[in-house]
């Protein structure tokens, strides 16, 4: 990102003041009809990508080039014509209606300058995706078999990506983008600014620095709680990592050790109620559940995640007889009380939404209930360097999805519009043979594939559009599928060979990056497991009696730990490869609805003899 030059930055300054008080305005009372409220979202945050993020390396370094200038203006053309013409566009019928040569070409240079705003700030390889299915719509007359499609003109296609409401750079994801994700951006951003934050960390220190090898199960606690309000994985990492890295490696941890679990621990707030990132809302919208029980049911499987996670971490503490942090580094009772008043924003939003309000009226009202809490401690009241950096690094996120959004809305709408997506959907069903658990890892591996190099968000959005179909011909419920697709979209970020949150911590742990990759998918397996059995055991997603969720949570916990056991190799003892494989295969039974793989599993411990120590052990 450019270091903008004073008057540049004083501009970029005022566009996030606008922007703040525009969609905090929006999200409590409303804004004006979806065309209009998105074309204000793209015209004032799409240009801001091309003033703060140069082309190359060899681009201006603190003020935009004369090719980031002309793309401004032609960003802010195309994007005035539709704010213009909103009245007639709206009476228009969507593939009927003439499309005017102006709105062809307007339409072509938005679809590449969108391109472009993704691979400059976000992902090349999401750019490249989403040019690859542009050129699938150019020449969908020539694909065989399911995918062929009839020709697609350059009007009709430019019709797809430009002036449509429904899918396109102006869609419903972009709709989300400017109605929620926003708002839930600035309400991380003034839990930061009041030192929320901080206090998450601290809380954190108190409650796991006592355990052995606590400085690991410390960097748990931290980066998940944390991840629940910064939105960001990478993010996260810096964040957190900057502290929880080097004190892993103070407590015993090897460096690429440190790495992976702060990496992993990073993503894992992605999936922790109750922000769980931009994925969450989209997922509302597009299934139609509420998001309230979109958190409510997505609770239990976070909370197994980080279970298997510590297990994870705390088999390598007693395999490496690591010790509990020192007294001094922990925080008294006392202090973390303190300013335990933190916690009163997460409970007010989840008040908010269990009483019936929007999420975007929630996070309306806790965000001003913050700013209040934070003015009881003088070291926490706002200043203006903490309101100025926090409305700017709010304008560069906000930027960031709404680029992302734009670029995914077209995707989306290309292939619903061809029917590419059934047809992707049609090759998988097919490829399973009849067998859901055949389809499940085909999905699991088609996300694997998408999201190397890809953010959760599009990673999510393209997988689901294909993959929840396959899924709900096996009869998934709809929410468990695209938890599903949503869980591994997630974990992406630690998935080599693009493991792109586990790359940033290996930079600050100063370790080879892609050997932290591999210890990263290696300490989140435990987690790979949660998504399978949550599809398996609707209980999971609290569908079925009080008894039944609460029996097979804790079967599952029990599957996780004995996966954990059997990865690490170490139980009670050290383990040899034998019993780490009879753990591995307890796990995978233990997940399996029914009496008898439970009772095969609890079979293969009893040979396994856990509670035996062995002459020979595994080593890792």
């Amino acid at each position: 990102m450019r270091s903008l030059n004073k008057p540049l930055y004083l501009l970029i300054l005022a566009l996030a003041c606008l922007s703040a008080g525009l969609h905090y305005y929006w999200s409590g009372f409303g804004g004006p009809q979806p065309r209009i409220i998105r074309g204000i979202h793209l015209l004032i945050l799409l240009p801001s990508i091309y003033v703060l993020f140069p082309a190359t390396k060899r681009s201006p370094k603190t003020r935009p080039s004369v090719f980031d200038i002309l793309a401004i203006a032609c960003c802010l053309a195309a994007i005035v014509y539709i704010l213009v013409e909103t009245p007639r566009l709206n009476k228009r019928f969507f593939t009927v209606s003439d499309v005017r040569a102006v709105e062809t070409v307007l339409g072509w240079v938005m679809a590449l300058l969108c391109l472009e705003a993704v691979r400059r700030s976000i992902s090349k390889w999401f750019a490249a995706t989403v040019f690859l299915v542009i050129v699938y719509l150019l020449t969908c007359e020539h694909w065989p078999g399911m995918f062929y499609f009839q020709a697609v003109p350059l009007d009709r296609a430019a019709e797809i990506l430009y002036l449509g409401t429904d899918d396109g750079m102006f869609g419903f994801l972009t709709g989300i983008s400017v109605e929620l994700l926003y708002v839930y951006i600035l309400f991380a951003g003034v839990m930061m600014l009041s030192g929320a934050g901080d206090f998450l960390v601290e809380f954190s220190f108190w409650l796991a620095g006592w355990a052995r090898g606590g400085a690991a199960k410390v960097a748990i606690l931290a980066s998940g709680l944390y991840g629940t309000i910064s939105g960001s994985t990478v993010a996260n990492v810096y964040a957190t990592g900057s502290f929880t890295i080097p004190l892993m490696m103070r407590g015993g941890y090897k460096p690429k050790q440190a790495a992976a679990v702060e990496a992993v621990a990073s993503v894992g707030g992605q999936i922790m109620p109750p922000i769980m990132g931009a994925g969450a809302f989209i997922m509302a919208e597009i299934t139609g559940v509420s998001y309230f029980k979109i958190i409510l049911v997505a609770a239990i499987p976070a909370v197994l995640y980080y279970v298997g996670l510590f297990a994870m971490v705390h088999f390598i503490a007693l395999q490496q007889k690591l010790a509990p942090l020192p007294k001094e580094q922990r925080p008294s009772f006392r202090k973390v009380l303190r300013h335990s008043y933190f916690i009163l924003p997460f409970v007010m939003i989840l008040a908010l939404l269990a009483s019936g309000f929007s999420p975007a009226k929630a996070a309306f009202h806790t965000v001003w209930f913050t700013l209040l809490l934070s003015l009881l401690d003088r070291r926490t009241r706002p200043t203006y360097a903490k309101v100025t950096n926090v409305l700017v690094q709010n304008l560069v996120s906000g930027a960031l999805i709404a680029s992302v959004l734009a670029g995914a809305g077209m995707t989306v709408g290309i292939l619903t519009q061809t029917g590419a997506a059934l047809a992707f959907s049609s090759v998988v069903v097919s490829l399973s043979q009849n067998n859901l658990l055949l389809c499940l890892f085909l999905v699991f591996a088609l996300i694997s594939v998408l999201g190397t190099g890809i953010p959760t968000t599009p990673a999510y959005i393209i997988a689901v559009a294909v993959a929840a179909m396959a899924l709900g011909k096996f009869g998934v419920p709809v929410l468990a599928a695209h938890l599903f697709v949503f869980y591994y979209a997630v974990l992406s970020d630690v998935t080599p060979p693009d493991a792109v949150t586990a790359f940033a911590a290996a930079n600050m742990a100063g370790c080879e990056p892609m050997s932290t990759g591999f210890q990263a998918f290696k300490l989140g397996f435990a987690g790979f497991l949660v998504p399978f059995a949550f599809v398996l055991n609707p209980e999971l997603l609290l569908s079925g009696t009080v008894a039944s969720v609460i029996s097979v949570t804790l079967k599952t916990v029990v599957a996780v730990l004995w996966l954990a056991a059997g990865i690490i190799g170490h139980f009670i003892y050290p383990l040899t490869w034998f019993q780490r494989s009879l753990f591995a295969g307890a796990a995978m039974l233990f997940i399996w609805p029914g009496l008898w793989p439970d009772i095969v599993g609890l079979g293969l411990l009893l040979l396994a003899r856990p509670w035996r120590r062995n002459a020979g052990s595994a080593s890792e």
